[in-house]
């Protein structure tokens, strides 16, 4: 039980440790905002995928084409017709009216007054929100006058962030100000206003820096403020924050402007029940000569619709919040575990699938975060993490099986062995072992010099080697002249019999290619006995720390040895075992058949002398002898 647990262990503990070790390089990339960019686009896609989120405290009214038509397509807009716009729809009820509409110059001074005179009329009840453009100056930013004082009483700035790819996904709620006070955005402004903070109560809130903090409403599923809670000036000015689209394009519920300003002049009062009543309506245009629609996660939005979104959010605090920084660590630190475990315990296809699955869990984790709570739960970076260990698991097999066999076997075995695996640390198998031995090797050595013998060992070996990978074998060691190859390991090889008398018969082909050769160069011929015996071994990587390889060991090695010594005492050429005759016998021509008592076996072992490769079977089962056919 003890050495079981020390073999898991050794296992078990360097991938542990691995897993570790890129864990925490994945962290170090992601803290310096490597996968930042994957981080965007897998919210895009979940912002993308949620249902529509109800927005029933939100209203938009759209100066369309139609309406600047009407108009008579003229720019800046008609302030007459934005001042009886917002007078309408603030005595209809509406909570906050927040005007999505620069006025910086000054345009007919009677139209321009008809706009201050209705700024003047709401401004003490903080209900109408103005938009200004915010400018740095000094290392702060201010907000651009408007073309009169009396339109500054409540404001904020509507730049917006715009993303390297030009999608807007962010929203700055305050700017750094002069002297330590920050400046609003519209969409705070807006929803500040709609929980009753008026314009001095925000500018107060405003100027208490960065550990002060200001109060902004929360509204229910029913669009009603439910609450007022501060939030830390420190954090909104921290960053950008990400908008929690409600949904599409259309998403929040919007109104043409047109009817809207016929009714406002028709005289007639506002029924109790209008849409308005009760709701933070926003103007904007979204004519196609404003040019003012931007790319959104969700698609293409007139820009008062991303205010909008932006006041949704602000309000329903749902912009992502990164949850407390422990769970992360916990979900990386055991998706690490759980993936090192399963590279351990698993077939690599297996672990494979298994991992996919892991990862379609950790993303439906994160999606389920996201959608209920608007956690952002990150995923990337375990799965970063993931990847990055199967990857490099993958090449450290690689790299052990390419040192276990890449010198013994074709590249097409080796192929096979790096896609497929091998249970290289050791297994019992059914193999065929072949052996080989030079004959007249010694008296060569006498009569040349080393440099002629290394010549002639070096031409002679590799037309062997080649032989034997040729036909799916692998070399297993060179014995003085003698080699030691096997088929059927380490992958199986329904058919290594046959492949392992290939070789053989091949070899000897060889032999008598180079021979005919030497001949013509003047040089002695040489002969060799080859050996193939067939049945159960250890397969597996055998040896020191220092020095291993991977090696077939057991009773059928010993065994195909001692067949082809008897190559010399019967004058044969390539002698094989029973078993791997019955593995073969239709496909050889066999020639005389001994039974022959060998060093080690009680009882005598049956070899066969192999003449050549039969090309009809049929035919040349007749030349074979009888007690082979038994």
């Amino acid at each position: 039980m003890k050495a079981t647990w020390s073999r898991a262990a050794a296992r078990v503990v360097p991938a542990l440790v691995l897993g570790m070790v890129l864990s925490a390089g994945v962290v170090a990339l992601s803290w310096i905002g490597a996968f930042a960019g994957w981080e965007t686009r897998a919210v895009d896609v979940f912002m993308f995928l949620r249902d529509p989120v109800p927005a029933p405290g939100i209203a938009i009214v759209l100066i369309d084409d139609e309406a600047f038509r009407a108009l008579g397509e003229r720019q800046p807009l008609s302030r007459v017709f934005l001042a009886e716009l917002a007078d309408f729809l603030l005595r209809s009820g509406a909570r906050v009216v927040a005007l999505d509409v620069l006025l910086q110059a000054s345009t007919v001074p009677e139209d321009d007054q008809a706009l201050v005179a209705v700024a003047e009329r709401w401004a003490p009840s903080g209900r109408l929100v103005f938009a200004q453009e915010a400018v740095e100056q000094s290392g702060g930013y201010a907000l651009r006058p408007h073309f009169s004082p009396a339109l500054g009483n409540l404001s904020g700035f509507i730049n917006a962030p715009i993303d390297a790819d030009g999608v807007v996904r962010r929203f700055r709620p305050v700017l750094p100000g002069h002297g330590g006070t920050f400046v609003p955005s519209f969409a705070l402004a807006a929803a500040a206003a709609s929980g009753g903070i008026g314009a001095a109560d925000l500018a107060r809130d405003l100027h208490a820096g960065v550990q002060g903090a200001l109060r902004l409403p929360v509204t229910d599923r029913a669009g009603r403020v439910a609450r007022v809670e501060p939030v830390r000036l420190g954090a909104l000015a921290r960053d950008r924050w990400r908008i929690s689209f409600a949904g599409p394009p259309g998403t929040l519920v919007s109104f043409p402007a047109g009817p809207i300003l016929a009714a406002a002049r028709s005289g007639a009062p506002a029924a109790a029940d209008n849409p308005f009543r009760d709701r933070i309506v926003l103007i904007g245009g979204s004519f196609a000569a404003s040019r003012d629609f931007y790319p959104t996660p969700t698609g293409l939005m007139a820009g008062v619709e991303i205010h909008a979104n932006t006041v949704h959010t602000l309000l329903e605090r749902r912009a992502l919040a990164p949850p407390p920084s422990w769970l992360n660590l916990g979900v990386l630190l055991l998706t690490c575990v759980i993936v090192a475990l399963l590279s351990v315990w698993l077939p690599p296809a297996w672990a494979t699938l298994a991992s996919v699955a892991l990862v379609a869990a950790i993303v439906a984790g994160s999606y389920e975060a996201y959608t209920r709570g608007g956690y952002w739960l990150d995923f990337v970076t375990p799965v970063a993490a993931m990847l990055l260990y199967q990857h490099t698991t993958r090449a450290l097999r690689r790299r052990r099986l390419r040192a276990a066999f890449g010198q013994y076997v074709s590249p097409e075995v080796m192929a096979r062995v790096v896609r497929m695996g091998s249970a290289h640390e050791g297994e019992m198998r059914e193999v065929s072992v072949l052996v080989s031995d030079l004959r007249g090797f010694t008296s060569l050595c006498e009569r040349q010099s080393p440099e002629q013998v290394t010549a002639v060992m070096n031409e002679y070996l590799t037309a062997m080697v080649d032989a034997v990978l040729a036909h799916r074998g692998m070399v297993s060691d060179f014995i003085g002249d003698g080699i030691l190859a096997f088929f059927g390991a380490p992958l199986d090889e329904p058919e290594h019999a046959w492949h392992a008398v290939q070789s053989a018969v091949e070899m000897q082909a060889a032999l008598g290619r180079l021979n005919t050769r030497w001949r013509l160069e003047g040089k002695d011929p040489l002969a060799m006995g080859v050996a193939v015996n067939t049945g159960p071994a250890f397969a597996g990587t055998i040896g020191a720390p220092r020095k291993k390889k991977y090696a077939v060991l057991g009773d059928t090695v010993n065994t195909a040895a001692r067949i082809e010594t008897l190559n010399r005492q019967l004058g044969t050429r390539i002698l094989i075992g029973r078993a791997t005759l019955d593995a073969v016998r239709e496909h050889v021509v066999v020639g005389r058949t001994e039974a022959v008592a060998v060093k080690g076996k009680a009882e005598p072992v049956e070899v066969f002398e192999v003449l050549a490769l039969a090309e009809n079977p049929a035919r040349d089962s007749a030349r074979r002898p009888a007690e082979v056919e038994a």
